[in-house]
């Protein structure tokens, strides 16, 4: 690869290869993904390398862990059923490859997840056609979200707003203020608590649509809200 790239590698239960505990002495799985969590913050890798190549599907949530807590992009090593790359690309997978892998293609997707990463971009609402995210659609322009089996969700003008700046800053803390402000503007009050409303309202039509949407915006107790998944502009 033509720059370096820091990857954590983690089984499905998260824990890391080559760092395993002696038989007579097991750890409980919270240790265990509280260690692998503790290498995420500290090690600021680029790409997360999750096998899953034994889990028959039945990684997601796995993926979900990691997308509560982490933004780095998730390369899943499966199986080689499709049905299931599919099922780990909707839960935030930035990619999948199948088992074994080969080195050289395990280099080139990485370095295009690399990319990728690096140009992720948030445009006004007003230039964007669509946004994806987690198997899902939303039109902004339409006040629309459309799922992945073709269920659609039409959203009032503030929850269309308050999706628009989400999408637009993935990842990153939002506190109720700043959403207020997002969505209503500095002149017009409004309450945490009508935020708080706004939020599970928004919650909900997505939820209707994709199945995965109960961890797409995640609440951070008394400091606000984050969207938890990486997305894809087309302009």
């Amino acid at each position: 690869m033509p720059t370096a790239t820091t990857i954590v590698v983690a089984r499905e239960d998260l824990s890391i290869p080559g760092n395993e505990e002696p038989i007579d002495a097991p750890r409980p799985r919270p240790v265990v993904e509280n260690r692998f969590f503790n290498l995420l913050r500290d090690s600021k890798p680029d790409v997360v390398l999750l096998d899953l190549s034994r889990a028959n599907g039945a990684g997601v949530e796995t993926i979900h862990k990691i997308r509560r807590q982490s933004a780095v992009p998730i390369l899943v090593v499966y199986g080689g059923d499709d049905s299931d790359a599919h099922k780990y690309r909707t839960a935030g997978a930035a990619n999948c490859i199948v088992a074994p892998v080969d080195v050289v293609t395990l280099n080139q997707v990485l370095q295009q997840i690399v990319r990728d990463s690096g140009q992720i971009a948030a445009p006004s609402a007003r230039d964007v056609q669509a946004v994806k995210f987690a198997g899902m659609i939303f039109y902004p322009r339409q006040n629309l979200v459309s799922g992945p089996d073709g269920a659609q969700s039409h959203l009032t003008t503030a929850e269309n707003r308050l999706l628009a700046h989400l999408v637009a800053h993935p990842w990153v803390l939002h506190t109720r203020q700043a959403l207020v402000e997002a969505v209503y503007g500095r002149h017009r009050p409004a309450t945490d608590r009508a935020m708080d409303v706004l939020v599970n309202r928004l919650r909900k039509k997505l939820i209707a649509v994709g199945e995965t949407a109960q961890f797409l915006i995640k609440t951070e107790f008394r400091r606000g809200y984050r969207f938890v998944s990486d997305v894809l502009v087309e302009s």
